[in-house]
């Protein structure tokens, strides 16, 4: 089924202005569209493909209603591949003019990353502006993605947006707060050894050491992260650290590595076939001693293979892995792969 359409061309051009104190929008309340009502009935999902030149947050979604869509309307943010990050159903609504709902739960979006909100018209008769001058829309941050963001889908429920037609703007519309400018770095040392150092928790990275042992993890915001030391043949001492960023730099995240005396010790090397999905940052790598799980993180890589140095002769190991992307979401678990320790 093709997206009904009317007839007609006008070209002009929207600039931004806050909608609330810091908070961002494409249009204000002022903002109208040229066809409020398409002449078209179908149950239908528009969509706006928008981006941000800094990470925030999106509290909420936007769209203009003209009078006769009507019905339960249900906003959505997506993640670019189709991950439904946050739902919420408008109440309270006007006869007509722009519609505003607040999500439970602020989602945080990572920058120049691509998104799209959207909203279901179970009654159609949205508002409609064909051929918009989309280059001419002026949001800093925020940005529309692509030559024609605005994106549609059939059926009567929610559905992820794909579809375009003729520069069409469906007027559907974020509400982005911008995270914090001010990043920080964690910093240490690591004496014995060289070593990797994976970083978890509130975001997530890979470093090695330089020629002097010391390493840093840079533009980072406030919040809980672990560190993690790993090296084949060595030992850490701690065995991982735990940080928490607060207004300012951490240094001092040290190690001491062990040469593991003995015979050589055992490794376990996994290596898998990188993920298709856009804005891929890494993969965490989780291991269990039963098949199934409970597994337990191990580490993190950017690439696509990793080095288990501390498992145990005469064992079992399972082994999973997730990918992880720019907003640090993290994917379901892979194919469990088995490795059997030889003894000695």
């Amino acid at each position: 089924m093709s997206i009904c359409k009317t007839a007609g061309m006008f070209i002009f051009a929207m600039y931004l202005q806050a909608i609330a104190v810091g908070q961002t929008s494409f249009w204000t309340n002022s903002s109208n569209p040229r066809t409020p009502e398409a002449n078209d009935s179908g149950a239908v999902t528009l969509g706006l493909k928008f981006s941000s030149d800094v990470p925030g947050a999106v509290t909420g979604i936007r769209f203009y209603k003209g009078p006769d869509n009507t019905g339960t309307h249900v906003g959505n943010l997506w993640s670019s591949t189709g991950t439904k990050l946050a739902s919420v159903t408008f109440s309270a609504e006007t006869a007509s003019g722009w519609q505003q709902a607040k999500f439970a739960s602020p989602v945080n979006i990572a920058a120049n990353t691509t998104y799209i909100v959207s909203y279901l018209a179970p009654k159609g008769y949205y508002a409609d502006d064909e051929s918009y001058l989309w280059s001419t829309l002026n949001a800093t941050p925020l940005h529309v993605s692509g030559s024609s963001p605005g994106v549609y889908a059939y059926g009567s429920s929610a559905t992820f947006p794909t579809g375009t037609w003729n520069l069409s703007n469906y007027w559907v519309d974020p509400v982005f707060v911008a995270a914090s400018q001010s990043t920080y770095t964690i910093s240490g040392v690591v004496n014995g050894s060289a070593a990797t150092l994976a970083l978890s928790g509130a975001a997530t990275g890979s470093t090695t050491t330089d020629a002097t042992g010391k390493y840093t993890f840079s533009g980072l915001a406030n919040g809980s992260y672990v560190v993690t030391a790993s090296q084949s043949g060595y030992t850490f001492t701690p065995p991982t650290a735990s940080v928490t960023v607060n207004g300012a730099a951490i240094t001092g995240a040290n190690f001491t590595a062990t040469a593991v005396t003995g015979p050589v010790p055992h490794s376990v090397t996994l290596n898998w076939t990188a993920s298709t999905s856009s804005n891929i940052v890494g993969y965490n790598v989780y291991r269990g001693s039963t098949s199934g799980g409970p597994y337990s993180q191990v580490g993190f890589v950017g690439g696509t293979s990793y080095v288990d140095a501390g498992v145990s002769s005469g064992q079992t190991y399972f082994y999973v892995a997730t990918a992880v992307d720019g907003s640090n979401k993290e994917s379901a678990y892979s194919t469990q792969a088995t490795a059997a320790v030889p003894t000695p």
